[in-house]
Protein backbone atom coordinates (compact mmCIF):
# COMPACT_ATOMS: atom_id res chain seq x y z
CA UNK A 1 0.00 0.00 0.00
CA UNK A 2 1.06 3.61 -0.91
CA UNK A 3 1.50 6.28 1.66
CA UNK A 4 -1.60 7.86 0.70
CA UNK A 5 -4.14 4.78 0.51
CA UNK A 6 -2.56 4.31 4.43
CA UNK A 7 -3.72 7.92 5.08
CA UNK A 8 -6.97 7.70 3.22
CA UNK A 9 -7.87 4.15 5.40
CA UNK A 10 -6.89 6.01 8.86
CA UNK A 11 -8.46 8.66 7.60
CA UNK A 12 -12.28 7.23 6.59
CA UNK A 13 -11.97 5.23 9.96
CA UNK A 14 -11.31 8.37 12.24
CA UNK A 15 -14.40 9.58 10.65
CA UNK A 16 -16.74 6.45 11.61
CA UNK A 17 -15.39 6.66 15.42
CA UNK A 18 -16.53 10.20 14.80
CA UNK A 19 -19.86 10.10 13.34
CA UNK A 20 -20.56 7.41 16.16
CA UNK A 21 -20.75 10.19 18.90
CA UNK A 22 -22.76 12.37 16.16
CA UNK A 23 -25.01 9.91 15.18
CA UNK A 24 -25.87 8.83 18.74
CA UNK A 25 -26.16 12.40 20.42
CA UNK A 26 -28.41 13.12 17.78
CA UNK A 27 -30.33 9.86 18.12
CA UNK A 28 -30.23 8.95 14.62
CA UNK A 29 -30.52 5.27 14.71
CA UNK A 30 -30.64 3.99 11.15
CA UNK A 31 -27.44 6.21 10.64
CA UNK A 32 -25.53 4.77 13.78
CA UNK A 33 -26.58 1.20 12.82
CA UNK A 34 -25.08 1.84 9.47
CA UNK A 35 -21.68 2.21 10.79
CA UNK A 36 -21.43 -0.99 11.58
CA UNK A 37 -20.39 -3.85 9.06
CA UNK A 38 -23.68 -6.36 8.81
CA UNK A 39 -22.14 -8.90 11.75
CA UNK A 40 -20.46 -6.13 13.52
CA UNK A 41 -20.90 -5.39 17.57
CA UNK A 42 -20.48 -2.78 20.18
CA UNK A 43 -19.50 -3.91 23.67
CA UNK A 44 -19.96 -1.81 26.76
CA UNK A 45 -19.49 -2.75 29.99
CA UNK A 46 -22.78 -4.59 32.13
CA UNK A 47 -24.35 -5.57 29.20
CA UNK A 48 -23.89 -8.35 26.70
CA UNK A 49 -22.61 -7.24 23.40
CA UNK A 50 -24.90 -6.11 20.79
CA UNK A 51 -24.09 -7.69 17.42
CA UNK A 52 -25.47 -7.31 14.11
CA UNK A 53 -27.51 -4.48 13.19
CA UNK A 54 -30.51 -5.49 14.23
CA UNK A 55 -29.00 -5.59 18.14
CA UNK A 56 -27.62 -2.24 17.56
CA UNK A 57 -30.26 -0.72 15.92
CA UNK A 58 -32.89 -1.68 19.02
CA UNK A 59 -30.03 -0.91 21.67
CA UNK A 60 -29.93 2.61 20.16
CA UNK A 61 -33.51 2.80 19.75
CA UNK A 62 -34.06 2.06 23.62
CA UNK A 63 -32.26 4.66 24.24
CA UNK A 64 -33.52 7.10 21.57
CA UNK A 65 -36.84 6.32 23.42
CA UNK A 66 -35.45 7.01 26.88
CA UNK A 67 -35.15 11.09 25.70
CA UNK A 68 -32.24 11.07 27.24
CA UNK A 69 -29.73 13.99 25.72
CA UNK A 70 -26.10 12.93 25.31
CA UNK A 71 -22.86 14.42 24.17
CA UNK A 72 -19.90 11.90 23.47
CA UNK A 73 -16.72 13.48 23.06
CA UNK A 74 -13.93 11.70 21.24
CA UNK A 75 -10.66 12.31 21.35
CA UNK A 76 -7.05 11.21 20.65
CA UNK A 77 -8.11 9.16 17.96
CA UNK A 78 -5.36 6.12 16.54
CA UNK A 79 -5.61 4.27 13.36
CA UNK A 80 -3.41 1.74 12.71
CA UNK A 81 -3.58 -0.02 9.51
CA UNK A 82 -3.47 -3.65 8.97
CA UNK A 83 -4.21 -4.43 5.57
CA UNK A 84 -6.10 -2.82 2.39
CA UNK A 85 -9.47 -4.44 4.21
CA UNK A 86 -8.58 -4.18 7.92
CA UNK A 87 -7.46 -1.50 10.48
CA UNK A 88 -7.54 -1.25 14.36
CA UNK A 89 -7.84 1.67 16.32
CA UNK A 90 -8.81 3.48 19.63
CA UNK A 91 -10.42 7.05 21.11
CA UNK A 92 -11.06 8.03 24.46
CA UNK A 93 -14.56 8.87 25.27
CA UNK A 94 -16.29 11.26 27.52
CA UNK A 95 -19.77 11.29 28.05
CA UNK A 96 -22.14 13.89 29.60
CA UNK A 97 -25.72 13.26 29.61
CA UNK A 98 -29.44 14.52 31.06
CA UNK A 99 -32.43 13.37 31.00
CA UNK A 100 -33.76 16.60 33.39
CA UNK A 101 -36.31 19.08 31.72
CA UNK A 102 -34.54 21.50 29.99
CA UNK A 103 -34.28 25.38 30.84
CA UNK A 104 -36.79 28.17 29.10
CA UNK A 105 -33.57 28.37 26.38
CA UNK A 106 -33.40 24.00 25.88
CA UNK A 107 -29.95 24.31 28.17
CA UNK A 108 -30.09 21.35 30.56
CA UNK A 109 -28.06 21.25 33.71
CA UNK A 110 -24.65 19.53 33.18
CA UNK A 111 -23.19 17.09 35.82
CA UNK A 112 -19.93 14.96 36.02
CA UNK A 113 -19.45 12.89 33.02
CA UNK A 114 -21.57 9.63 32.91
CA UNK A 115 -18.74 8.09 31.84
CA UNK A 116 -14.80 8.63 30.94
CA UNK A 117 -12.79 5.62 28.70
CA UNK A 118 -11.48 4.28 25.92
CA UNK A 119 -12.76 2.44 22.82
CA UNK A 120 -10.67 -0.56 21.11
CA UNK A 121 -11.95 -0.53 17.34
CA UNK A 122 -11.79 -2.94 14.52
CA UNK A 123 -12.66 -1.76 11.45
CA UNK A 124 -13.29 -3.57 7.84
CA UNK A 125 -13.84 -2.59 4.42
CA UNK A 126 -16.95 -3.72 3.01
CA UNK A 127 -18.96 -2.93 -0.40
CA UNK A 128 -20.45 -0.13 1.56
CA UNK A 129 -17.16 1.31 2.67
CA UNK A 130 -15.29 1.35 6.03
CA UNK A 131 -17.26 0.03 8.64
CA UNK A 132 -16.68 -0.86 12.45
CA UNK A 133 -16.24 -4.56 12.74
CA UNK A 134 -16.33 -3.93 16.56
CA UNK A 135 -15.92 -1.50 18.95
CA UNK A 136 -15.65 -2.35 22.81
CA UNK A 137 -15.74 0.40 25.33
CA UNK A 138 -13.67 0.04 28.82
CA UNK A 139 -14.75 2.35 31.24
CA UNK A 140 -12.01 4.42 33.60
CA UNK A 141 -14.04 6.73 35.00
CA UNK A 142 -17.56 6.78 36.43
CA UNK A 143 -19.14 8.91 38.93
CA UNK A 144 -19.44 7.33 42.44
CA UNK A 145 -23.19 6.13 43.27
CA UNK A 146 -24.65 8.99 44.51
CA UNK A 147 -22.71 12.09 42.49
Amino acid sequence: MTELETLLIEQACQKLQMLYAVHADRGEVEAFTRLFAADGSVAVPEAPAFVGHAAIRASMQALADQGVTMRHVMTNPVVDVVDAGTATGSCYLTVYNSAAAPDANGVRPVALPATVGEYADVFRRTPEGWRFQSRVLTRVFRPLAGD
